[in-house]
């Protein structure tokens, strides 16, 4: 495990990691309608964004992880997924 410093510096939590793998790339994609963002849809997208934020504890955030991402209307609007990111030079 790897240990990050919190935000504001006062507790520590720990990061899963993947043996072999240095960086993952988290990724979150979301379809609007192409009409832009309206009332709706940007409290759609705060609705995702709360739930998927509280429920990734439940994950192994490695790569190949990932799952379908539903409106509250429980269509499919998009989905994330966990990527392994080339190691720097």
């Amino acid at each position: 495990m790897k240990r990050l410093k919190g935000r504001k510096g006062d507790h520590l939590c720990s990061w899963p990691t993947v043996e072999g793998v240095q960086r993952v790339k988290f990724v979150l994609e979301v379809d609007f309608p192409s009409s832009g963002p309206s009332e709706t849809t940007v409290r759609e997208l705060s609705r995702v964004l709360r739930y998927w934020g509280g429920n990734l504890h439940h994950y192994t955030l490695a790569p190949g992880v990932g799952e379908t991402v539903y409106d509250s209307a429980y269509q499919e609007v998009g989905r994330w997924t966990v990527t392994e990111t080339p190691s720097a030079p």
